[in-house]
């Protein structure tokens, strides 16, 4: 069940599920720390008002000075009007397949050694003022062909003029997409007793590859996530009365010494011992009679 107070854009703006997404926002109340999922890349071109975005590593502020460039994800979003005036941006809305259908035709290759980072800003110059401007003139006409025609002159602008930014939104962009894959994956096959190598061929990543990004959204290896969950699972079937030599096949173990070595590693308790303390058992004992 979604949360009521939490919002997913484009998609609560109704517009529809194209590539490309232009809509003019506006706002007469201000707002603060709203939870925001994007569903795709987005480019806010603030004209009116104050925008503070929180990330789970980085907080900004935006002006209508400046453009401000999210990838998809979650975010924590406070707007404030300007004095005695609404909170005004055009929003420009993209997936990941326009990003790289642009970056192949421009053969811009991605850099591996590029910083990543959440959230991207840069001055509004004569150019993008003009391209705001653009974009006004066109609002009625809410041409498909057209909005796409528009988002590939503001990547190739920003491209051109800001390539260290831009190299990094990609990598951003890109790697989102990567690691919501892998979790998805790893979350439905995470009890069907698949090795590290088939969860890599899954993603289609590298063993290498799958072990980093594995690390980077859950923060720790896959074998340690892998044993707790195990082990946890262990503790549901001890407290359902199983003996320990009943269990230990269940959850992928050879014998049973290499399941209670790994239990008291985890618990620092045997299987028994667990049992006994929690007071089952007596009852294992009963239930087997």
């Amino acid at each position: 069940m979604v949360d009521k107070d939490i919002h997913i854009l484009p998609d609560d703006f109704h517009l529809g599920n194209e590539g490309v997404i232009i809509h003019f926002y506006s706002n007469d109340k201000s707002s603060e720390k709203n939870k925001v999922i994007f569903a795709k890349n987005m480019f806010c071109l603030l004209e009116q008002g104050v925008k503070e975005v929180q990330t789970a590593t980085e907080h900004e502020i935006v002006t209508n000075q400046e453009i401000l460039m999210l990838t998809s994800g979650s975010v924590l979003m406070t707007e404030r009007m300007a004095e005695n005036s609404q909170y005004k941006a055009i929003l420009i809305f993209f997936d990941n397949k326009i990003l790289l259908d642009f970056c192949t035709q421009k053969k811009l290759f991605q850099d591996q050694n590029v910083e990543s980072c959440s959230i991207f800003k840069i001055f509004k110059d004569d150019f993008l003022k003009n391209f705001s401007h653009s974009l006004k003139l066109l609002h009625k006409e809410n041409n498909t062909e057209m909005n796409d025609l528009k988002v590939q002159e503001i990547l190739s602008y920003i491209s051109s003029k800001h390539p260290e930014v831009f190299q990094k939104f990609v990598k951003q962009a890109l790697t989102n997409t990567k690691n919501v894959k892998l979790k998805q994956i790893v979350e439905l096959n995470s009890h069907k007793g698949l090795t590290i190598e088939e969860f890599a061929f899954l993603c289609n990543m590298s063993i290498s590859t799958f072990k980093r990004h594995f690390a980077e959204i859950y923060n720790m290896s896959p074998q340690k996530y892998f044993t707790n969950l195990k082990m946890e699972q262990a503790k549901s079937l001890l407290y359902l009365y199983k003996r320990p030599s009943e269990i230990y096949l269940e959850l992928g173990y050879e014998n049973l010494s290499a399941f209670s070595n790994e239990f008291k590693k985890y618990s620092g308790l045997s299987p028994k011992q667990f049992q006994s303390k929690n007071g089952l058992l007596a009852k294992t004992f009963e239930l087997s009679e």
